[in-house]
């Protein structure tokens, strides 16, 4: 019983650390998309865009 006590308080205890964790990583992980996605629009549209057509 002891055990198990010692268990979930240490459970408890690092439960708000994960999830913090857990939204820095996928925080991370969609600004890295959304810059990538933002660079190959725009390199796809730079010849257009030096030519006078957009």
């Amino acid at each position: 019983m002891y055990y198990n006590h010692k268990y979930k308080s240490l459970f408890s205890m690092m439960l708000p650390y994960a999830a913090a964790l857990l939204v820095l990583c996928i925080t991370a992980g969609y600004s890295i998309y959304r810059y990538a996605s933002e660079r190959a629009y725009h390199e796809r549209w730079k010849d257009y865009n030096d030519c006078g057509l957009a």
